[in-house]
């Protein structure tokens, strides 16, 4: 069934959403804010986590052309604990092609989620809210959601195409107990702790756009992203590539 979804997910044309760029601005008034203090964060994926399910978009083009396309999600499938939690890639550059964005239920051929932006005119990390959209993920089901950079209607086949999966779960009560005593600035980690990376990316994320301009926040998430192998986000977050 994984197979045939992301087989699916490469034909579908995705998801209306929140359009990139938008989804990080911050507000004025967080501007005197004091920088927050990020702990140690630490992805250790869940037992029994699924194999390799992340699909790369890999690089299009040559030169100065050419551009990376990622979907912010660990190579196995993605736990939250969330309703309507976030969904984050990463565009390497501005695109003249149609950006999609596709949200797919296991054994469902209609989407979820469907949108279509008629131009991928915002690079760097981005941000989709279910909340914005009104979708919330049931419990225990996994859903494949694909972004793409649409360069030819009439040829899907050149798309440039990313994937990844995603399950909400339901919290233990040992770690209820932990997310409710958790600072915003120490959540992060309690949440990669337990193998919760979309909670973790998001509430690090939460933390950056309310202090856009704090630099160890955004170092911290590049550290995050390196240890599930997104080595080009996390260079344009500001870490170096390590072998």
């Amino acid at each position: 069934m994984r197979n045939s979804l992301i087989q699916m997910g490469k034909l579908l044309t995705v998801v209306s959403l929140l359009w990139p760029g938008a989804a990080l601005a911050a507000d004025d008034s967080h501007s005197t804010a004091k920088p927050a203090t990020s702990s140690v964060v630490i992805y250790k994926p869940a037992k029994g986590s699924a194999p390799a399910a992340r699909v790369t978009g890999g690089s299009r083009g040559n030169g100065d052309a050419t551009i990376t396309l990622d979907v912010l999600a660990p190579d196995d499938t993605g736990l939250t604990t969330k309703e309507q939690p976030s969904l984050f890639w990463y565009q390497s550059k501005p695109a003249k092609a149609r950006f999609e964005l596709t949200l797919i239920e296991a054994d469902k051929t209609k989407p979820v989620l469907r949108v279509n932006v008629e131009r991928a005119a915002n690079a760097g990390i981005q941000r989709l809210r279910l909340a914005d959209h009104g979708v919330k993920l049931a419990p225990g089901v996994e859903y494949q959601w694909v972004v793409a950079l649409v360069t030819d209607s009439d040829n899907r086949s050149s798309d440039l195409v990313a994937s990844g999966f995603i399950k909400r779960i339901e919290p233990s009560a040992e770690l209820k107990a932990k997310i409710a005593g958790a600072s915003p600035s120490s959540l992060p980690a309690v949440y990669a702790e337990a193998g919760i990376w979309h909670d973790a990316l998001g509430s690090l994320s939460d933390l950056i756009d309310a202090q856009p301009d704090n630099q160890a926040l955004h170092t911290e998430r590049a550290e995050l992203l390196r240890q599930v192998g997104l080595k080009a986000a996390a260079i344009a977050e500001g870490v170096p590539a390590r072998n």
